[in-house]
């Protein structure tokens, strides 16, 4: 019986055209087989645990699918790319991820739906030429952070990169319990001012 359910709560998961909804997975719970699969990595910014995605096309936020897309003339970092959060690897629970988009008419589109289904965010101070967004979706317990900023390529063509980090509502850096150690919020209003 229990295997049952977990196969349902998978098929639950992953719809109809193969691509697995990040909005259907739940903080708390063990991500699937599939996402553990992926290369470990320790996220730079804040020290969060996760499972990088080799196949960021198998994926999409509510309406917004991705592309295996790669800026031409761009460094190694310049491609659409996807990293599931857990909070550990031995449990392997949902904390969120970080979605890293290249190809700006994806992060419009993540933008669009972000606005459509969680109402206008809160915007940031940045440089002139960034963008600064975040929503408290307090209902559904979680916290999104999008930057957009310009990017060069190896020949000094400018693209914009979208980058989208949901986590688990009161996530501190290194997912530490300590309430000393600053949470995801502090760390981001810190580099991002309120207007």
């Amino acid at each position: 019986m229990k295997n049952l359910i977990l196969l349902f709560s998978f098929l639950a998961i992953v719809s109809c055209n193969g691509q697995t909804d990040l909005e259907t997975l739940k903080f708390d719970e063990k991500v699937p087989g599939n996402i553990v699969k992926g290369e470990k990595e320790t996220e730079a910014n804040y020290g969060l645990l996760a499972y990088k995605q080799a196949d960021v096309q198998n994926y999409k936020l509510g309406t917004a699918s991705f592309s295996a897309y790669s800026v031409p003339k761009g460094y190694e970092y310049s491609n659409n790319n996807l990293s599931v959060l857990v909070n550990s690897y031995q449990n392997n629970n949902y904390l969120g991820f970080i979605l890293n988009l290249a190809k700006e008419d994806e992060g419009k589109k993540v933008i669009d739906y972000l606005t459509k289904t969680y109402g206008n965010p809160e915007k940031r101070s940045t440089d002139k030429t960034g963008t600064a967004y975040f929503w408290d979706a307090a209902a559904k317990n979680k916290w999104m952070f999008l930057t957009q900023t310009q990017e060069l390529t190896q020949d000094n063509a400018k693209y914009t990169n979208t980058k989208l980090i949901v986590v688990k509502k009161g996530t501190r850096v290194e997912n530490a319990s300590d309430a000393s150690v600053f949470s995801i919020l502090d760390s981001f209003n810190l580099a991002y001012p309120k207007k």
